[in-house]
C-alpha cells in the first residue's frame, strides 16, 4: 500500500459512520461509565492509522502502537499519542510501562493466536486496569469482507467471553451492537453466498454524506441501549473488562 493509500485510509477512518462514528460513541459511552484515574496511562494496541486517537486522547497520557509501517507513520502525524512500531502478541512496545487502559478495537481477530495476545495485553495492565475490545461478531457471517481484510475469525458472545476470562480477567459488560443493520447483513451474506461471490468492493468507502450522517445517527443510538439490556446479536461485540486486583 502506497502513501496515497494510506491517506485515503485516514480520511475513511475520521469520516466514515461505522469506523470513527458509532464505534466511536458506543465506546465513549462505555469508558464514561469507568473511574478512571486523572491522566489515565492509556494503550491502544494496534492503532492503525490513528482513528481512535482524537477521541481517546482526553482521558489520559495516550500511548499506542502499529505493525504496518505507512499506517504508523500517519498515526504519528496526528501529535496525539507516543506512537511507536509493535506487534501481538509478542511485541508490545513502552518496555515494562503498565497501564490503566487498554484499547484493542477491531484488532484481535486479525490475531491467529488471541488466547495469547490476551494473556499478553493482562500482563500489561495494572491491577484493576481495564480492557476495552471490539470484535465482529457471528462466524456464520465470516464473508469477502472479513478476508479482504485478514481475519481469522468472528467471535459469538460466549467465545468473547470464556477466551478473556481464561487470561485472568473478570467481564463487567459484554454486549452485541450494530443490531439494527443485522437483518441487511444477513441479506447481504446471502445474496454473496448465492453468488458465489469471493471478494468484495465495499471496502472502506464512505456512504454519500447524508446516508453517512443517517447511519451515524441510527447506530449511535444504540449507545442508550448497550450499557443496559442485553441484545440478542449484532454486527460486533463490544466488551469491558478488568485485571483482578
Amino acid at each position: 500500500m502506497d502513501h496515497r493509500s494510506y491517506d485515503e485510509l485516514a480520511l475513511q477512518e475520521d469520516e466514515h459512520w461505522w469506523w470513527s462514528r458509532a464505534r466511536q460513541n458506543i465506546a465513549k459511552t462505555l469508558l464514561g461509565r469507568l473511574r478512571l484515574p486523572a491522566n489515565a496511562a492509556i494503550l491502544d494496541a494496534g492503532c492503525g492509522v490513528g482513528a481512535n486517537l482524537k477521541w481517546l486522547a482526553p482521558y489520559g497520557d495516550l500511548h499506542a502502537f502499529e505493525i504496518h509501517d505507512g499506517s504508523r507513520e500517519i498515526a504519528a502525524k496526528r501529535g496525539l499519542a507516543k506512537v511507536e512500531a509493535g506487534s501481538l502478541p509478542d511485541g508490545i512496545p513502552f518496555g515494562e510501562t503498565q497501564f490503566d487502559l487498554i484499547t484493542l478495537l477491531d484488532v484481535l481477530e486479525h490475531i491467529e493466536d488471541d488466547r495469547a495476545t490476551l494473556l499478553a495485553l493482562h500482563a500489561r495492565l495494572k491491577p484493576g486496569g481495564v480492557l476495552l475490545i471490539n470484535v465482529p461478531a457471528f462466524q456464520f457471517l465470516f464473508g469477502p469482507v472479513d478476508v479482504m481484510y485478514h481475519h481469522f475469525r468472528r467471535y459469538s458472545l460466549r467465545e468473547l467471553k470464556q477466551k478473556v476470562e481464561a487470561a485472568g480477567f473478570a467481564v463487567e459488560l459484554i454486549n452485541y451492537w450494530n443490531f439494527l443493520l443485522f437483518p441487511v447483513a444477513i441479506a447481504v451474506r446471502f445474496y454473496e453466498k448465492l453468488r458465489n461471490i469471493k471478494d468484495s468492493s465495499i471496502g472502506f468507502k464512505t456512504p454519500a454524506a447524508p446516508i453517512n450522517r443517517a447511519l451515524t445517527t441510527i447506530v449511535s443510538a444504540e449507545r442508550f441501549v448497550v450499557p443496559y439490556v442485553r441484545l440478542p446479536f449484532g454486527l460486533s461485540l463490544m466488551l469491558i473488562a478488568r485485571k483482578k486486583l
